[in-house]
């Protein structure tokens, strides 16, 4: 149960990150390419910051099992979403309709 349970709050925590990007419109697109992707590098950076924070509150609170879940899980969907935002950056910016 508590394995399900360190998912459930691993994907939450990634999940509110992907929709505060959407909700506040942060790819769109920039004057430029550097622009663009100094956004998407701010953003990364963001978002590292605050899963390791995260990380740091679940470790005080929580069982070992919800900081190793969450610590194993965020460097595969971290990775996951810094590629999709790049991809939406350069998608916007180039001004193309690819999928």
């Amino acid at each position: 149960m508590d394995l399900f349970l360190a998912n459930v709050i691993t994907v939450f925590f990634f999940v509110s990150a992907y929709l505060l990007v959407r909700k506040y419109r942060l790819i769109r697109q920039r004057n430029s390419y550097l622009t663009a992707i100094s956004v998407v590098a701010g953003l990364v950076l963001c978002l590292l910051l605050a899963g390791v924070c995260f990380a740091f509150a679940l470790g005080e609170t929580l069982p070992v099992i919800y900081v190793h879940t969450f610590a194993y899980k965020a460097v595969f969907v971290w990775l996951i979403l810094a590629t999709n935002w790049l991809w939406q950056m350069v998608k916007q910016q180039s001004g193309s309709n690819y999928a």
